[in-house]
């Protein structure tokens, strides 16, 4: 295994902080849901739904152990598993687009309707949040400075839906706190360099932009929305 003998980046340290923030941002909000829908339900939920669970709590235990490699300069180590990572993060893409329709499929036949279908926006953008910056980085794992960035939003993007199942946290804050992760993180970087990251310049705004545009969509139901959503509620 080779280890650098380099100094420490000390963006290295924010990466490992950022990783065990957010398992423990995820532990604390879904642990208030999970006894509830995965073990003493009153319906039994899907069994995609325990998938979705498992590879996602792979994802953040590699992602910790991955930052700290970095953290202890074990670069090689980082690379191989970092083979690893590429392919549960794909996974975990899939596995997530998948829970996304059956859990809106179920909440159609409950009794939602239309309400339930122009809903798709809010899981759907989190899922993009996720997926689109851990495939830019993948593509840019050999440029640190663009793969850390990336990773770091799609990092933060996993908040959402925990901060969501937190317990009196009002909805309409929640996200501001995702938001806020990611400019403190090009805060951080800006602190270091005295620069502004281009990933965050651009990518901090288009997620704010892409979340008004979610709450948009859910509250005027525009007609082609819809018709998209029922499209990918119905054939996928």
């Amino acid at each position: 295994m080779t280890v650098s003998t380099r100094p420490l980046p000390p963006r290295s340290a924010f990466v490992l902080i950022l990783g065990m923030l957010v398992s423990a941002i995820a532990i604390y909000g879904f642990g208030h849901t999970v006894d509830e829908r995965l073990i003493h339900f009153k319906t039994a939920p899907p069994p995609i739904l325990y998938v979705h669970v498992a590879v996602s709590s792979a994802w953040l235990a590699l992602l910790v152990v991955q930052a700290a490699l970095v953290r202890s300069r074990s670069v090689a180590l980082h690379r191989r598993l970092g083979l690893w990572g590429l392919a549960l993060g794909a996974v975990v893409c899939v596995v997530g687009y998948i829970t996304v329709i059956v859990l809106r499929r179920a909440d159609v036949a409950s009794g939602r309707g239309e309400e339930a279908v122009a809903f798709l926006a809010i899981p759907m953008l989190s899922l993009l949040m996720f997926a689109v910056p851990f495939s830019l980085a993948a593509l840019w794992r050999k440029s640190s400075h663009r793969h850390r960035p990336l990773m770091v939003l799609a990092t933060a993007s996993l908040t959402a839906a925990a901060f969501v199942r937190f317990p009196g946290l009002n909805h309409e804050i929640q996200p501001f706190l995702t938001d806020g992760l990611m400019v403190a993180a090009a805060a951080w970087e800006w602190r270091l360099t005295r620069r502004l990251n281009p990933v965050y310049a651009l990518g901090i705004p288009i997620v704010f932009a892409s979340q008004v545009a979610a709450i948009w969509l859910i509250t005027t139901a525009p007609p082609a929305y819809m018709a998209v959503a029922h499209f990918l509620l119905r054939w996928t």
